[in-house]
């Protein structure tokens, strides 16, 4: 996926001087086309405020999905203009079945590719990578080398989580460039306070921590002006099939939540609209067929944000039901248009108390089925008013560009 304008490297020079380089550099462990959009939205706040912020990009791609971007794009370094962010976009090979390997070629890698984007560019004043799993390790080797200090947000969900699927995510090989990576940024971004306890145990020294919440468009995702048109009780969910998703959870949920709308007389009053792609799975198949109101269940397919927009416009609540996220931008999107929210405990309470939905634990049908029928019946207690002024409080633009200024300043 490309984003922005293609330049040469001398126009690009002239844009963006030597003589005066980036205040951050933004540092992803995933990018285009493989999604870091977060990344670009920080970026992008950052330069629309008075800070010049690049991204420095090299991309590990897997042979099975990028096949003809492999074989076909351009194996050199790319310049973009994206919306006035300097992008320095490259793209490797990921070995298959090599997960040390890839590390410590990736990292190796940034490190290239940095010396490169510096000899045009000039050395800038912070680094801020996102995700220690391995930009953060990549960060570390940079601040070991030139002395550029650099910020660390963390994002993954695994952090936060206590299952055994969270335990076999951390590798013994991984501790020490964890370790690394978190001892030695000047400041830890957390998406989420339920990541910090996690973190900690990789610090072999003190760093402070603080909870930041990730960016989203609050002016662009704000409530509807136009009056909703009455339709049947309408839950929403937007995300591609994939196992941590909870589909397997979600569709019997929503299941039960019909019988026993049955039983009080309005088998029909309720829709699932599901957004994202993937969902000719078998395994999300087989739990579909299983269900006896799929035809009340829809799939919007992949949707532009603009579309994403509309269709949470005309829905009346958000469900997800992952068993892995750290905060789900969905979500706060969702919140940010004036819906409120069913989810599972991976949420932070932070995101959704109370006054902004309903949590239920992990992997629990039952639970999530009640919790949407406890939805259906109490929607009235939410404004979206009081929803979207939450989101501004804790994750719009302004808000997180402040934080973001403050945790530079310090250094």
């Amino acid at each position: 996926m490309k984003r922005g304008l293609l330049l040469h490297r001398k126009e690009a020079q002239s844009r963006w001087p030597k003589s005066t380089p980036a205040d951050v550099l933004i540092l992803p462990s995933w990018y285009y086309p493989m999604g870091g959009e977060f990344c670009r939205d920080q970026a992008l706040a950052l330069t629309n405020s008075d800070l010049r912020a690049d991204v420095l990009a090299p991309v590990l791609l897997p042979w099975r999905t990028y096949a003809k971007t492999l074989l076909f794009d351009s194996w050199n370094a790319e310049l973009w203009d994206d919306e006035g962010i300097l992008t320095y976009r490259k793209y490797f090979r990921r070995l298959p079945f090599c997960d040390m390997p890839n590390i410590v070629r990736w990292a190796h890698f940034t490190v290239l590719c940095f010396e490169e984007y510096e000899k045009l560019f000039g050395r800038p004043r912070i680094i801020h990578a996102h995700s220690s799993t391995w930009a953060g390790y990549a960060a570390f080797l940079l601040y070991k080398k030139y002395g550029i200090p650099y910020v660390l947000t963390e994002h993954r969900g695994i952090f936060g989580m206590k299952s055994e699927l969270a335990s076999s995510s951390f590798k013994p090989a991984y501790t020490p460039f964890l370790q690394l990576a978190f001892s030695n940024a000047q400041t830890i971004l957390s998406v989420s306070d339920q990541l910090i306890p996690k973190i900690r145990e990789y610090l072999t020294c003190e760093v402070p921590i603080e909870v930041l919440s990730n960016m989203v468009d609050t002016a662009f995702f704000a409530p509807s002006k136009v009056k909703k048109v009455t339709h049947p009780f309408r839950f929403i969910t937007m995300n591609s099939y994939r196992d941590v998703k909870g589909y397997d959870i979600l569709l019997p949920a929503f299941d039960a939540f019909c019988h026993r709308l049955q039983e009080t007389g309005s088998p029909s009053d309720a829709e699932l609209w599901i957004g994202g792609d993937g969902f000719e799975h078998n395994d999300f198949q087989r739990v579909l067929c299983a269900c006896d109101f799929r035809a009340q269940i829809h799939f919007l397919g992949w949707l532009s944000p603009e579309e994403v927009r509309e269709r949470l416009y005309e829905s009346d609540a958000f469900v997800l039901a992952s068993r892995v996220e750290s905060q789900s931008i969905a979500v706060l999107e969702a919140l940010s248009t004036g819906l409120p929210v069913v989810c599972t405990e991976v949420v932070p309470e932070a995101i959704v108390g109370t006054a902004q939905g309903l949590r239920v634990p992990v992997e629990q049908v039952q639970a999530l089925s009640e919790a949407l029928f406890q939805m259906h019946g109490t929607i009235n207690n939410y404004t979206s008013e009081a929803l979207f002024a939450h989101v501004e409080k804790i994750a719009s633009s302004q808000y997180v560009v402040s934080c973001l200024k403050r945790s530079y300043s310090k250094l």
